[in-house]
C-alpha cells in the first residue's frame, strides 16, 4: 500500500486505494485517451454484436421450436388418423361425419384421450368435412355446438388445397391463426380422401413463442444494461470511473511497467509498477495530462530533482525519472509495504508514549536531514508519513510527498510558492504558512511533527471544523490543547510541554531545530522506553507474512 502524493487544495477530492478488480480491467480496455466519440463506437459495436447474436439465437431456437412442434401436431394426427382407419374396417362403408358416430371402442378411448388433452389446453384434436364444417368424436363440434361463423384459418387452407386438386394431403400452418377454442394457435392439418374427414390438431401460440419472448426480454434487458452503462460512462468519465476501481490509465512509464494505480491527486496519479526486465517493484508518480502547464511542470521537475538529492532510511528513495510516451513526466521512488499514520491511528487507535517517541524521532531525524540541505518540506502530516517494518525491525517510518518542498537557498521555488500558497492541510499547517509563506522556516515542519505527535497520542487533531475557514480560524487565534488533557495513555510531563511548544503560534516557542527535538525525545524515551518485542508482537498481528 502507498500514499498517493499530496498536490491537491483542501477541501479537495480525497484520494482513496482500492484493490485491483481484474474482471473490470477486462471490461474496460485499456485506452490512456478514451475519448467520448471512442466510447459511443465501443457501444455501437458492442450493441451490433448483441443484435446480431440475438437474431441468430432466435432463428436457431424458432426452428428447433418448429421441428419440435411439427412432429408433435402429426404424431397426433398419425394416431387419430390409425383410430379412424381402423374403426372403418369394423363398420365397412362408413365414413366422413357418420364414420365418427361409430361406438368402436377405439374411437371411445381416443375420445377420452382428447377430452383429457382440450380441457388442460394443451391440444384441440378437430375434424371437418368437405363443407368446411367442423366435427369431433360423436358427430358435433366444440363441445356439442357446431362452430358460428367462418371455419378456421388452417381448415380454409386445407380445403383451398384440395380444390386445387393439390396432390399435398398435409400440412402446418405456423402463422398465428384463431384456433378452435378462440385463442390463437398453430396446427397441422391432413386429409384423408377414403374416409372424406381432415384431421386438425392445433396448439396454443403462446406456448410455442413462449421461449422466443424469454430470448426477446434478455436481448432488452442486455440493450438497457448497455445503454445504462453508456449514459453511466459517458456521465461520470472514462477516467473518472477507472481511477475509481484502481484501474491504471497507461501501461508503461520509461522502463517501469504499470500494474495498477495506487491513488489519484488533483494533479498526479501514483502507481505500482515493475520494471521491465529486473522486475523491481516500485512506485511511480505521474503528473496528469491536463497539468502540463510551465508551472505544474516545473513543480514537478523540482519535486522529483529534489527530493532526489536526498538519501536517509527515513526518507523515501527516488530511483528514476524521465518523460511518458505520448507527453508528461513521472518519477519512479521505493515502494513502502504498510500504513500511513492517518490509516494507523485510524484502525488501531493511539499510540502509547513509548511507541509515539520512537516514531516521532525517526519524522525528526528524516526532517532534520532536509534542513540540513537547506530544504524545507512544508507539508508534514500523518499522510505523508508511511510506517512499516523491515527484517523484523518494525515500527520503522518513511517520509514521502515531496510536492511542497522548498529550496531556501534558490528564488526559483519563492516564485512559483506565491502560486501554491493554499496547498496543504489546515490542521497540519503552521499558523505563518497562514499568515505569510514568505516567513516560513525550519521551525514550520517542526509545527507539523508537534501536530503529528497530538494525533498519535489522542487519536484526533489538535483542531478540528467541518470547514477550513473555521479551522484556519483556530490554527491562527486558539491554543491548541494540552495533549495529556485529550490523551488515553499517561503523558509524560516532558512530552507534553514538548509536544506544546511545538504548536505554539509564535515560532520562539518553539524547538529551533530538529537537532533539539531529538535531544528532548532521547530524554523522554528514556522515561518511556520502547518495547521492541511489544512492536513485533503487533505488527505481526497486523502483517503476518510481512514480518520476519
Amino acid at each position: 500500500m502507498f500514499r498517493v502524493p499530496h498536490d491537491h487544495p483542501p477541501g479537495s477530492y480525497t484520494p482513496t486505494i482500492v484493490a485491483e478488480l481484474p474482471a473490470l480491467r477486462r471490461a474496460l480496455p485499456y485506452n490512456p485517451h478514451m475519448s467520448l466519440r471512442r466510447l459511443i463506437l465501443f457501444f455501437v459495436a458492442a450493441a451490433l454484436l448483441s443484435l446480431g447474436a440475438w437474431a441468430g439465437l432466435r432463428y436457431a431456437l424458432e426452428a428447433r421450436l418448429t421441428i419440435a412442434a411439427q412432429r408433435d401436431l402429426q404424431t397426433i394426427i398419425d394416431l387419430a388418423a390409425i383410430a379412424l382407419i381402423s374403426a372403418a374396417h369394423e363398420t365397412p362403408g362408413a365414413g366422413g361425419p357418420a364414420l365418427l358416430s361409430n361406438a368402436s371402442p377405439n374411437l371411445q378411448e381416443m375420445s377420452k384421450t382428447l377430452d383429457r388433452a382440450s380441457d388442460q389446453q394443451l391440444r384441440t384434436i378437430y375434424f371437418f368435412d368437405e363443407t368446411a364444417r367442423l366435427l369431433r368424436l360423436g358427430g358435433q363440434a366444440n363441445g356439442g355446438a357446431p362452430r358460428a361463423g367462418p371455419p378456421p384459418a388452417i381448415v380454409a387452407e386445407a380445403l383451398a388445397a384440395r380444390q386445387r386438386d393439390s396432390p399435398v394431403n398435409e400440412g402446418t400452418l405456423f402463422r398465428a391463426y384463431t384456433g378452435l377454442q378462440g385463442e390463437e394457435a398453430i396446427g397441422a392439418w391432413r386429409w384423408l380422401p377414403r374416409l372424406a374427414l381432415g384431421i386438425v390438431a392445433e396448439r396454443p401460440n403462446d406456448r410455442f413463442v413462449r421461449p422466443l419472448r424469454w430470448l426477446d426480454g434478455a436481448f432488452i434487458v442486455t440493450v438497457l444494461a448497455l445503454l445504462s452503462g453508456f449514459l453511466f460512462i459517458a456521465q461520470v468519465g472514462v477516467a473518472r470511473l477507472r481511477a475509481a476501481f484502481g484501474l491504471p490509465d497507461i501501461a508503461v512509464c520509461g522502463p517501469w511497467v504499470i500494474d495498477r494505480l495506487l491513488g489519484e491527486g488533483s494533479m498526479s496519479n501514483v502507481y505500482l509498477a515493475h520494471h521491465r526486465h529486473l522486475h523491481r517493484q516500485v512506485a511511480v508518480k505521474r503528473l496528469k495530462a491536463h497539468a502540463s502547464g510551465d508551472e505544474p511542470v516545473a513543480r514537478f521537475t523540482r519535486e522529483a530533482r529534489l527530493a532526489s538529492q536526498l538519501a536517509h532510511p527515513n526518507i523515501v528513495t527516488i530511483h528514476d525519472y524521465g518523460t511518458v510516451s505520448g507527453g508528461g513526466f513521472y518519477y519512479a521512488m521505493e515502494y513502502i509495504h504498510g500504513m500511513t499514520l492517518t490509516e494507523l491511528v485510524g484502525r488501531h487507535g493511539p499510540l502509547p508514549p513509548a511507541r509515539t517517541v520512537r516514531i516521532l524521532r525517526q519524522i525528526c531525524a528524516a526532517v532534520g536531514q532536509m534542513h540540513e540541505q537547506q530544504l524545507l518540506h512544508r507539508d508534514i502530516k500523518p499522510d505523508n508519513i508511511m510506517a512499516y517494518e523491515n527484517d523484523g525491525d518494525c515500527d520503522l517510518v518513511k517520509l514521502l510527498d515531496f510536492g511542497l518542498i522548498k529550496d531556501l537557498e534558490t528564488d526559483d521555488s519563492r516564485d512559483l510558492t506565491r502560486a501554491v500558497r493554499v496547498l496543504g492541510t489546515p490542521a497540519f499547517m503552521a499558523p505563518e504558512r497562514m499568515r505569510d509563506p514568505r516567513l516560513v522556516d525550519k521551525r514550520s515542519d517542526l509545527y507539523g511533527i508537534g501536530c503529528i505527535g497530538f494525533y498519535l497520542l489522542a487519536g484526533r487533531k489538535p483542531f478540528e471544523a467541518t470547514r477550513d475557514a473555521d479551522l484556519a480560524q483556530q490554527v491562527l487565534h486558539v491554543e491548541a490543547p494540552r495533549v495529556s488533557s485529550v490523551a488515553t495513555f499517561p503523558i509524560p510531563a516532558a512530552l507534553d510541554r514538548l509536544l506544546a511548544g511545538c504548536l505554539a503560534k509564535d515560532m520562539a516557542g518553539r524547538p529551533p531545530d530538529a537537532a533539539a527535538f531529538i535531544a528532548a525525545l532521547d530524554e523522554i524515551a528514556l522515561l518511556v522506553p520502547w518495547d521492541r518485542a511489544q512492536a513485533r508482537h503487533w505488527w505481526t498481528s497486523v502483517f503476518p507474512r510481512a514480518v520476519h
